[in-house]
C-alpha cells in the first residue's frame, strides 16, 4: 500500500496558473479539432506542453512571388521537420532566375518523413551530411538546376522512390538513375539541357554496338508509366538498337512517345523494341516529332527494314486505348496501324488525329484503315482530321 503526505499531494498537483499543462491529451485534441487553423496554432503559446499539441503538419505548400532567405523561411522549415512534415511544396518565382536561383535551405533535409517533395525554381544542392530520405516514395522538379552527379546520389539515397517528374531541369547531363522501386518516370527537359551527350559521342554511339536502351531501362525494372519526350526520345534511339530488351518491362501499362519520328529508321525500330517488350501494355500514346525533309531517312529503307520484320512475337494481350498522332498517312505509319489493331485483342478505342496534310486525303485513307483486320470485334476506330477538336 502506497500513501502520500498532504504535503507530497500538493506538490504533486498542477498549480491553478499551469492547469493547461496537465489536460488530458483527448481533451486537448478535441479542443483543436474544433479551432480554425490560425487559432490551432496561436495555442502554442499557452505553455511549453502546447508548443507542439497542435499537431502534425502532414501537407504543407509554399508559394513566394519572390525568394529572400530570411531566418523566419529558416525557422518554419525547421518547424516542419519537427511536425513530421509528410508532403512539402516549395515554390519559388520564375523572376528570381534573373538574380540567380535560389539555393535550398539545408533545413529541408531535416524532414526525414517526407514521402512526397516539390521543388519549383531553387537550386538542389543537399549538404555532404544528408543520409537520405528513407521514406520519400515520389519527386517533382521544376526548373531545378543540378551539378552532374547531384540527382544520381541524391536517388540513391531514397531506396523507396517510386515516381520522379523531371521538369525543365538544367543540368542533368547523362541521366544515370538507380531506382529499383521506381514505377513513374517523367521527363521534359528544355530545349539546351543536357540530357543528351556531346555531340561527337552521339555520333561514335550511332556507329557503334552500344546499345543505350539496354542501359536506360535495366535501371528501371519496375516502371508502371513513362513518357518519353524529344530529347530523351532521341538519346535512347542512339547506338545499337535491339529486337528486344534483355527482360521485358512486366510492369509497364502506359506508355507515351509525343515525339516519335517513323521517317527515321532508328526510331522506328526503337519504338518496335519498346513495344515487343512491354507484353502488359494498356495505354499506347504515340506523337510525332518534327521532321526536316533533308533530314529524315529514305522511306523505302524504313519499308524495306518493316518488310524484313518478323512480328510473330509481338503480343499486346491487354492493349485497350491507343492515341496515334500521325503527319500523312506515310507507309510506315499505316504498317505500325496495322501492326497495332492485329496485336490487340482487347482494343476498345484508338484514335488518330492527323497533323498536317488534305483533309479529305486523309479520311480517303481512314476508308483503308477501317478495311485492316482486328483482333478486338469491338474495337473503334476514331479520326480527327487536321484542327479538328475530339
Amino acid at each position: 500500500m502506497v500513501s502520500y503526505s498532504s504535503s507530497e499531494m500538493k506538490r504533486n498537483m498542477p498549480s491553478p496558473c499551469d492547469i493547461l499543462s496537465y489536460l488530458p491529451d483527448n481533451v486537448i485534441e478535441n479542443i483543436l479539432i474544433f479551432l480554425p487553423l490560425r487559432d490551432a496554432v496561436k495555442t502554442s503559446v499557452l505553455s511549453k506542453k502546447w508548443r507542439r499539441n497542435w499537431g502534425p503538419i502532414l501537407k504543407f505548400t509554399l508559394s513566394l512571388p519572390g525568394f529572400k532567405c530570411c531566418p523566419e523561411i529558416k525557422h518554419l522549415i525547421s518547424f516542419l521537420a519537427r511536425n513530421d512534415i509528410q508532403d512539402l511544396t516549395l515554390c519559388f518565382s520564375s523572376s528570381d532566375w534573373s538574380r540567380g536561383s535560389p539555393k535550398l535551405l539545408e533545413t529541408i533535409f531535416a524532414c526525414l518523413q517526407l514521402r512526397h517533395l516539390h521543388l519549383s525554381y531553387c537550386l538542389f544542392d543537399p549538404p555532404p551530411t544528408f543520409e537520405g530520405f528513407d521514406n520519400l516514395i515520389s519527386i517533382e522538379f521544376q526548373d531545378v538546376p543540378f551539378e552532374v552527379d547531384i540527382l544520381k546520389t541524391f536517388i540513391c539515397k531514397c531506396p523507396l522512390l517510386e515516381r520522379l517528374t523531371l521538369k525543365g531541369c538544367f543540368y542533368i547531363g547523362n541521366l544515370d538513375i538507380d531506382a529499383p522501386k521506381l514505377k513513374f518516370l517523367y521527363i521534359h527537359a528544355r530545349w539546351h539541357a543536357t540530357f543528351l551527350p556531346s555531340n561527337a559521342y552521339r555520333k561514335a554511339l550511332k556507329n557503334s554496338e552500344t546499345s543505350v536502351i539496354i542501359g536506360f531501362f535495366r535501371s528501371l525494372p519496375v516502371i508502371e508509366s513513362l513518357n518519353v519526350g524529344y530529347q530523351c526520345w532521341q538519346f535512347l534511339a542512339a547506338g545499337n538498337v535491339p529486337d528486344r530488351l534483355p527482360a521485358n518491362l512486366k510492369y509497364l501499362k502506359t506508355l507515351e512517345l509525343p515525339a516519335l519520328r517513323f521517317e527515321f529508321l532508328r526510331e522506328f525500330s526503337c519504338a518496335l523494341c519498346l513495344i515487343r517488350s512491354s507484353p502488359n501494355l494498356q495505354k499506347l500514346r504515340l506523337g510525332v516529332g518534327y521532321t526536316k525533309s533533308d533530314t529524315a531517312d529514305n522511306v523505302k529503307t524504313v519499308d524495306k527494314f518493316v518488310e524484313s520484320q518478323d512480328f510473330s512475337d509481338i503480343s499486346l494481350n491487354k492493349l485497350r486505348e491507343v492515341e496515334m498522332q500521325i503527319n500523312d498517312f506515310s507507309k510506315p505509319e499505316m504498317e505500325f496501324v496495322k501492326l497495332l489493331l492485329v496485336k490487340s485483342p482487347l482494343l476498345e478505342t484508338m484514335h488518330i488525329r492527323q497533323r498536317d496534310g488534305d483533309f479529305y486525303n486523309g479520311y480517303r485513307i481512314l476508308k483503308e484503315v477501317t478495311r485492316f483486320r482486328r483482333a478486338s470485334s469491338t474495337a473503334e476506330i476514331i479520326y480527327f482530321g487536321p484542327n479538328e477538336k475530339p
